[in-house]
């Protein structure tokens, strides 16, 4: 993944954890809540794996949080200047793409 999804996914794990910690839910609560394990959810909520869609809606449920709230208050902490480096590799591919020669 790209630095800007890895900087935007450790962002949702933040939140994931600051809305945990809100409603004072242990892990062994949220493993029983979810159904996923005990390492898999550490390991989503300390940034070591992404966090598949449906592992976000089972732990958004648990937490009783939406899904879209955990979205926009990662996306809201980002930085300007995070935006300007994704735009910067993009136009980079789409010029190396529109210079590459097909068969």
């Amino acid at each position: 993944m790209g630095e800007y999804g890895d900087l935007f996914s450790s962002l949702v794990a933040g939140e994931l954890r600051a809305s945990r910690a809100r409603r004072k839910m242990t892990i062994d609560s949220l493993v029983l809540a979810t159904g996923l394990s005990k390492s898999a959810i550490l390991n989503y909520l300390n940034g070591k794996r992404d966090i598949p869609t449906s592992a976000l809606a089972e732990i958004s449920r648990a937490l009783d949080v939406d899904p879209h709230e955990i979205f926009e208050r990662a996306f809201s902490s980002l930085n300007p200047a995070d935006f300007a480096l994704a735009a910067s590799d993009a136009d980079y591919d789409a010029e190396a793409e529109a210079g590459q020669e097909f068969p």
